[in-house]
């Protein structure tokens, strides 16, 4: 059987501040085709870092070094908008949506790049049928959505962009719990139609009924990997994250 070449494929990527050890290292990091892998990890533990770094991008001064990949080419010292035309997108904690414009407006003013990206690009009806709670919504303004809904509608935003890779840093954080079933399950039905996705996530319990492959990090190292049958029983999973040893 030929080798698949990963849609995303980081090694040897580090992201240091000043003079300090690394905040992030990490030797290898693969997404094939169609995959959904989260990235869990206590408060602090560098997911962020670990996410803006493989996009290009830092809040402040940053040596970033190693390589990233998309599709089996080398991104190399592009930057952040290069990445983002090329089909590498970040969707941030901070919720990139524009508040006076109402949902179908943002959607609307969202257009893909060139040609390759408009042909991956989800038209507006799509991201409605994906989120049908953002159809409803569709003529109020940004400023007056949920917090969920919000994060439907800024993802819905970079659906727009015409993604290969989609990374999503902590899209459940401080949503209902029905919510973050809501979301991470479209998230699962954008996987099973073919986008390839990295989901960070402190939400360990919720991520694991959803991806297909776990990274574990820690101070800012892969202390774990695997498909997430295997991860299920990790002790260093089990113990810190799901609140039980099991027998």
């Amino acid at each position: 059987m030929p080798l698949v070449t990963p849609a995303l494929a980081v090694s040897g990527l580090s992201v240091a501040y000043g003079a300090a050890e690394p905040a992030v290292s990490v030797p290898e990091l693969g997404l094939p085709p169609g995959t959904l892998a989260g990235v869990v990890g206590a408060n602090g533990a560098g997911k962020t870092t670990l996410v803006n770094g493989i996009v290009g991008w830092s809040r402040g001064p940053a040596r970033v070094t190693g390589s990233v990949r998309l599709d089996g080419v080398d991104l190399g010292p592009l930057p952040v908008h290069e990445r983002v035309r090329r089909g590498l997108l970040l969707v941030p904690e901070g919720l990139a949506v524009f508040g006076t414009m109402s949902v179908e407006e943002n959607l609307r003013a969202t257009r893909p790049h060139g040609a390759e990206a408009a042909a991956r690009a989800f038209p507006v009806d799509r991201v409605f049928t994906l989120f049908p709670r953002l159809a409803e919504r569709r003529r109020n303004r940004a400023a007056q959505l949920s917090g969920g809904e919000r994060q439907m509608l800024a993802i819905g935003r970079a659906l727009r962009l015409g993604p290969r890779v989609l990374l999503l840093d902590e899209p459940s954080i401080g949503l209902a719990p029905r919510l973050v079933s809501t979301l991470l399950e479209a998230i699962r039905r954008l996987v099973d139609e073919g986008l390839t996705v990295l989901l960070v996530e402190q939400n360990v319990r919720a991520a694991m009924e959803v991806v297909d492959h776990l990274y574990l990090l820690e101070r800012g190292r892969v202390i774990a990997d695997g498909p997430i049958a295997a991860m299920r029983d990790d002790p260093r999973i089990v113990e810190a994250y799901l609140g039980s040893v099991r027998p």
